[in-house]
């Protein structure tokens, strides 16, 4: 009898253990678009070197956990819904590859790149918002510029505004909208680097 009511003590202590372990955390990763390649029939066929970066980030987007907003002036951290690295070096690399995506034929080089790289165009962007709003779009608020490949002169700068619908209300469908937001800024940039190449 107390063999028995030891086992089933045991059995109830394991439930209890199974029943307060938390959740294993889901892990994103921004990634280029499968859709960035449109070729751009006006774009010059002589190629060109462009470096990506810096890119800044705001603080409360430099963490582990996606960030929604819940209000106004509110944010949530998903707990168990996190990027697998950080955001802002994801941001950087999705972006030098939609570029080369969007610019066949030309570099593309990620910051920091070496002097002998010899870069034609810099792109330095700062994000200023890229979370999901409180009405369910997908938000990225950019200022963006070009400069000239040793960094001196500013060719061109941008304020831009993208939104996107996510599919579902969960941080995947958050994710993949992020995804088309990131895209749609891309094409801008690499439309961009096209009219300055012209005008050359």
């Amino acid at each position: 009898m107390i063999r028995r009511l030891q086992i089933i003590s045991a059995f109830c202590f394991l439930l209890l253990l199974s029943g307060c372990s938390s959740p294993e955390p889901h892990y994103y990763v921004l990634a280029d678009s499968a859709t960035a390649a449109q070729r751009n029939e006006s774009a010059p066929t002589d190629s060109c070197s462009v470096g990506v970066g810096p890119v800044e980030i705001p603080e409360y987007l430099d963490r582990p956990q996606i960030v929604t907003r819940s209000g106004q002036n509110e944010l949530q951290l998903a707990e168990f819904d996190r990027w697998a690295g950080p955001l802002k070096d994801n941001v950087t690399q999705v972006l030098a590859e939609n570029l080369r995506a969007q610019l066949p034929g030309n570099r593309v080089a990620v910051y920091p790149w070496k002097r002998a790289a010899g870069i034609d165009y810099q792109v330095t962007v700062k994000i200023l918002r890229f979370d999901r709003s409180v009405d369910g779009d997908s938000v990225l608020n950019v200022h963006w510029a070009i400069l000239s490949g040793d960094g001196v002169k500013e060719l061109a700068a941008h304020d831009a505004h993208y939104t996107e619908r996510p599919a579902g209300s969960g941080n995947r469908d958050t994710v993949a909208a992020m995804n088309r937001t990131l895209e749609y800024f891309s094409s801008d940039v690499s439309h961009a680097i096209n009219m300055l190449r012209k005008e050359k």
